[in-house]
């Protein structure tokens, strides 16, 4: 799929201009602006294919599959929790991205997503901005950082 393409997608679903109303992207786009006038960014990863960066995402990090698009599919939606992110096979965006998600407990997710060999960049650390992160990347050298604040009482070991 091509930028152009990408962009066309997007704008369609963004505006509902005759599209079915039961699409997936049209659903999506209705629904993450419903709390207001602009929804969370949807990051759009791309993949050098979309089936492999399924399953990784899948398999490794725990999201499951929204939607996807094309015969065969090469876009997408993968989720888990609040966290949505978009992969695309043939976009014309750099592969490399890299991408911030909060979570209560990075430390639990860690051992969860070690168990499931998730490719770790970094192990759960103490930054000095106040958040403890962790890095992983998926097989096409997007990052990313998983996130939890940093917390203030003394008896927790993550200070």
């Amino acid at each position: 799929m091509t930028r152009t393409m990408v962009t066309l997608v997007m704008a369609i679903s963004l505006w509902g201009c005759s599209r079915k109303h039961d699409d997936p992207l049209v659903a999506s786009a209705r629904d993450s602006a419903r709390h207001g006038e602009l929804s969370v960014p949807r990051p759009i990863l791309q993949v050098k294919s979309f089936a492999i960066g399924v399953d990784y995402y899948r398999s490794k990090l725990g999201f499951k599959l929204d939607w996807d698009h094309g015969t065969p599919a090469d876009f997408g939606s993968v989720s888990r929790g609040d966290a949505v992110v978009f992969l695309c096979q043939g976009c014309s965006s750099s592969p490399g991205a890299w991408n911030m998600i909060f979570t209560r407990d990075v430390d639990k997710l860690y051992e969860e997503l070690r168990r499931r060999h998730a490719l770790i960049r970094e192990p759960p650390t103490n930054k000095p901005w106040g958040m403890r992160e962790m890095q992983v990347a998926d097989p096409d050298g997007n990052v990313i950082r998983f996130g939890s604040g940093i917390s203030e009482d003394p008896t927790d070991s993550r200070r």
